[in-house]
């Protein structure tokens, strides 16, 4: 999500009752726009903080209705331990995870599950802050007693397992196919053949003038959101 392309909002536009919110974002001018933008659409923010550690704090005054957080906080706790934490401190918290990641599973390591009734958006799909006020209903909604399980906004759709997906990684990681087999503990024509299924899967051909591994690096960046498809400076 661009935060130049936030609307400017329309003073007393709210759509609900006021609601409390614990915002936590890295990006200093994203966090700053969304804060802004959805104060004018029935949004009190509790706190905005840049990372988790900064968040927790916050967690235990039982002021927070909703949590919005990215998923990739940068150093310490992710966003899904993060939700985790809100939910210990208050069950009926929503939960709204809003991230470059088209599925954490691209994050690397071992993660979290959602937690129940989570709304997961993809910041590239967010073009009106509407998109993230109507999250924070649903999530709240949501995490009301008989109402938990799992959220309404989908993951991608992009069939590819856990194998595949850390196998993509390291090889946008620039490892090696020796490499990749030693990481994981199996053949070198294991790798190989993993890598051919996931230009399979990936619709990439296997013609002279394509480089798998180029592709497939490129389209792992896609997928996190990288601009242009190309590694994050």
């Amino acid at each position: 999500m661009d935060a130049h392309r936030l609307p400017t909002p329309v003073a007393g536009a709210c759509m609900r009752a006021m609601v409390n919110v614990l915002l936590v974002e890295d990006n200093a001018l994203l966090r700053s726009s969304l804060g802004i933008a959805l104060g004018h659409h029935g949004v009190r923010l509790v706190a905005s903080c840049a990372d988790a550690s900064e968040a927790i704090e916050h967690l235990s005054s039982g002021t927070v209705d909703a949590l919005i957080a990215d998923l990739d906080l940068g150093d310490g706790p992710n966003g899904i331990a993060l939700a985790h934490a809100a939910r210990t401190a208050n069950p009926d918290v929503g939960v709204v995870l809003l991230t470059a990641y088209s599925d954490p599973r691209l994050m690397g390591g071992k993660l979290l599950q959602l937690p129940p009734g989570t709304e997961y958006i993809v910041k590239s799909d967010v073009h009106d802050v509407m998109v993230v006020r109507r999250a924070i209903d649903r999530a709240i909604q949501r995490a009301q007693p008989g109402e938990r399980h799992a959220g309404t906004q989908a993951l991608a759709d992009h069939g590819l397992t856990d194998v595949q997906i850390e196998t993509m990684r390291m090889v946008a990681e620039g490892l090696t196919n020796a490499e990749i087999a030693e990481r994981r503990v199996v053949a070198l024509k294991s790798v190989e053949s993993l890598i051919m299924r996931i230009a399979k899967q990936l619709d990439i051909s296997s013609d002279g003038g394509r480089n798998q591994r180029v592709m497939i690096t490129r389209e792992y960046y896609r997928l996190i959101g990288a601009p242009g498809g190309s590694a994050p400076q």
